[in-house]
């Protein structure tokens, strides 16, 4: 089995920039790559917008949305929104590149969709993940038995707590990539900048698999490189 590689630094400025580093060294135009929305990549996508070098690169790669809330409270921003304003703007990246998950239709129309997508291109060959603190990845929930493909979801209370000031909704569903689709990803960076998870963290990292910890399916991929303050 293959040995996850771990890069850790003292700050999440610092591993922004080694994985950004890393990432030049790896994606190739054309390529496919998921990327995630929150906290964790926020410095990522500081750094990715002022270094040229990545800019031009990142515009010869088509995005693939991993998850979108479904009927959000008013005033709240959509994961496709946080996204353009956060890199495909700053980069200028052209529309056709972006292949986002549209909340505003019918939930099964959306999803058979993207798995056509799934289906014509195959799985991205990059995905960057962060983790939620229940050990979420994407918006795949702990469960007993999680679907495949491309499903919607209902998130857990802590999630919502997570994701949300107050008014914290009662209750929200989203879409989201599944947990059979990630590992099929040829390479994941998971990046995890907050030391307030390095318990869920090295939890996902240890056999067994646990759907109660959806990150843990992570464990065993063969091209996981975790990084971590």
């Amino acid at each position: 089995m293959a040995k996850p590689i771990f890069i850790q630094e003292a700050d999440p400025r610092s591993l922004a920039l080694r994985l950004l580093r890393d990432l030049a060294d790896h994606l190739e135009p054309e390529q496919w790559i998921c990327i995630p929305t929150g906290k964790s990549p926020e410095a990522f996508y500081e750094a990715l917008v002022q270094d040229s070098s990545s800019a031009k690169l990142w515009r010869q790669l088509h995005f693939l949305q991993l998850d979108e809330y479904l009927a959000p409270p008013a005033g709240s921003m959509s994961f496709k929104a946080t996204l353009r304003d956060q890199v495909f703007d700053p980069l200028g990246i052209e529309s056709n590149r972006v292949h986002s998950i549209d909340a505003a239709g019918q939930a099964s129309t959306e999803i058979h969709r993207l798995s056509q997508l799934i289906d014509q291109y195959g799985p991205p060959r990059t995905a960057i993940l962060g983790l939620g603190s229940n050990g979420h990845i994407a918006f795949n929930e702990p469960c007993d038995h999680p679907p495949s493909g491309y499903h919607t979801v209902d998130l857990s209370a802590e999630t919502l707590k997570d994701n949300f000031v107050d008014p914290v909704p009662d209750s929200l569903q989203a879409i989201t990539i599944g947990l059979d689709l990630l590992r099929a990803i040829e390479r994941i960076y998971l990046l995890v900048p907050q030391q307030k998870k390095s318990t869920i963290l090295d939890r996902c990292l240890r056999a067994p698999y646990d759907p109660r910890i959806p990150g843990s399916c992570l464990h065993d991929h063969p091209q996981l490189h975790i990084y971590r303050c």
